[in-house]
């Protein structure tokens, strides 16, 4: 007797065709299903390449050998043959993780967050927090498709699955649905869907995923977008499961971990009132956010991250997303256009901070990129070859300021400056004030406060 044909539902038809044209997914690559334990020994080992004098480019052989001799690795050592494979896969790895910075034509960097990972008491609670604090995108994910997403997968995760009954999903319900949300506000959308989809008969599910499976765009000589999402889910599912929150069950389910409701709660009360996702610049930007131990991105860092990178558009747009009055908001536009505007006279003309510390200045960049963030200005005596860290303050607070302008001039001492010599930070803004002089006295770290106006001139304070 002839197999009676199953008929899809006119709503799932539907679906199986929006489905199939949207081609971006949660993807997360496959080096990111490795244990705790063998990323730890491959990054204990690149730790070694660390302050190297040779760029990754010119390193990254010796790494694979160097991991074939201790026993880490089956690769072969001759690179032709396996090397070159496991070098790239290694180095998006780590960068998508944060712990480290590996980039071809640069050194390689041990972020905060990998030392603490190596070095530290909990290495399983440090990766937990980094999966915490991963968002969909990010400029490690390359691939076009994806970049209309702007979520961060585990408050969506622990969201959906405290709500769904069973307090689990399926690996397909997590292929059809969870997969391919694209923003925090579709979650009641996608835990409707999970609902009704567990509503079907058995034959209707299964054929809504073989026309899910069968759909190809016109054109394309790639797979269907389901057998795409299908294949790398094994590895999604695995890094979600090294967040303490997630587990994966016997049935191969991603489910809440027992006895995590309440903590689950508190990290969803916190998001929800101040997560924001942060739409960064480059890998650098992502790094010196991700490489650097701390809770999860919220509107007060996203704030400071659009301020450093001079976007007042996305810092304006944000600012009238928190609870300020008109006129705190005119005098915020204010306070940010007037510093955009000092910053862009110093890139092109430095005497009015030169006149201060009675030193002559030659531009190295302006936004100089590094992997603790983006450097104001940075500049080099023309005379010692001395570097000189330029921070506006931008409405941020003494602490702040002050701190990253630290971190800047650490990271310059210990990849640009040549040994011995010293390195200078300076801040510069419309007004000091005194908490910001109370930040100056209270560290040994030389750093120039300078009030600058356009029009009044400067003074050192």
């Amino acid at each position: 007797m002839a197999k009676k044909k199953v008929s899809l539902p006119r709503e799932w038809k539907k679906f199986v065709n929006a489905y199939g044209s949207d081609l971006s997914y949660w993807y997360i690559p496959k080096g990111l299903a490795v244990t705790p334990e063998a990323l730890r020994d491959r990054l204990l080992v690149l730790r070694g390449f660390e302050g190297h004098t040779r760029e990754w480019r010119d390193c990254q052989e010796d790494y694979i050998n160097e991991l074939v001799t201790r026993g880490i690795s089956g690769a072969k050592a001759k690179w032709s043959e396996g090397g070159a494979p496991l070098a790239r896969m290694l180095k998006q790895v780590f960068v998508m993780l944060g712990l480290a910075w590996v980039e071809n034509d640069e050194f390689v960097e041990i972020t905060d967050v990998g030392n603490e990972f190596l070095d530290g008491t909990d290495p399983d609670g440090v990766l937990s927090d980094q999966v915490s604090r991963f968002q969909f995108t990010n400029p490690t994910v390359r691939a076009k498709d994806h970049n209309g997403m702007s979520l961060h997968p585990v408050p969506f995760l622990l969201e959906v699955l405290r709500t769904v009954d069973g307090q689990y999903i399926s690996r397909d319900e997590y292929v059809l649905f969870v997969s391919r949300a694209k923003r925090y506000d579709e979650i009641d959308r996608v835990i409707d869907s999970i609902h009704r989809y567990r509503d079907l008969d058995s034959e209707v599910k299964a054929e809504l995923i073989s026309q899910c499976s069968k759909y190809k765009l016109a054109g394309m000589r790639r797979d269907s977008i389901l057998n795409t999402i299908r294949l790398n889910a094994s590895y999604a599912l695995k890094f979600y499961s090294l967040s303490e929150n997630f587990e994966i069950d016997a049935a191969g389910n991603l489910s809440l971990v027992r006895g995590k409701l309440i903590d689950t709660r508190k990290l969803l009360n916190r998001y929800n009132k101040d997560g924001e996702f942060i739409h960064f610049a480059d890998q650098k930007d992502w790094i010196a956010f991700y490489g650097a131990p701390g809770s999860m991105a919220t509107s007060d860092v996203a704030l400071d991250y659009y301020l450093d990178k001079g976007d007042i558009e996305a810092a304006i747009r944000l600012k009238k997303k928190t609870e300020t009055s008109p006129k705190e908001l005119k005098s915020f536009k204010d306070m940010v256009v007037a510093e955009k505007t000092i910053e862009d006279h110093l890139e092109h003309d430095l005497s009015l901070i030169e006149k201060q510390i009675g030193v002559k200045l030659k531009l190295v960049g302006r936004q100089y990129s590094t992997t603790v963030g983006p450097i104001d200005l940075l500049a080099k005596s023309n005379a010692t070859g001395e570097y000189y860290v330029i921070e506006l303050k931008k409405g941020r607070s003494a602490d702040r300021v002050y701190g990253q302008c630290s971190r800047y001039m650490g990271w310059v001492r210990k990849n640009l400056a040549k040994s011995g010599k010293p390195t200078h930070g300076i801040i510069v803004a419309t007004k000091i004030d005194d908490k910001l002089k109370a930040a100056r006295d209270a560290h040994d770290t030389k750093v120039y406060l300078i009030e600058l106006s356009l029009k009044a001139g400067a003074a050192a304070v």
